[in-house]
């Protein structure tokens, strides 16, 4: 996971910066917004109230259209990002 770029949007299970702490004990670095250097986001709950009309958060939607063009970004959810971070340890 070194190297790695995370992003995260939505509600999560735990605090953003307990999941800021638990991408960057892997060796990911963590931004607060999608760019070229983003390798994965994480995506939690969406308060569908706040996103103008959009089932997904901005966000979101730039790292779908960035995958669509080719970027290599995963987009996870809050348990497959703790499972992704688990096995980086085992490795």
């Amino acid at each position: 996971m070194a190297g790695c770029t995370v992003v995260f949007t939505g509600n999560l299970g735990m605090s953003r910066e307990a999941a800021a702490d638990l991408a960057a004990s892997a060796g990911m670095n963590v931004k607060a917004g999608v760019t070229k250097q983003t390798t994965h986001l994480v995506v939690g709950d969406q308060d569908l109230s706040v996103l103008a009309g959009h089932t997904k958060s901005s966000k979101h939607r730039k790292a779908e259209g960035m995958r669509d063009a080719g970027h290599q970004i995963k987009i996870m959810g809050e348990s497959a990002f703790k499972t992704l971070v688990a096995n980086s340890f085992e490795a």
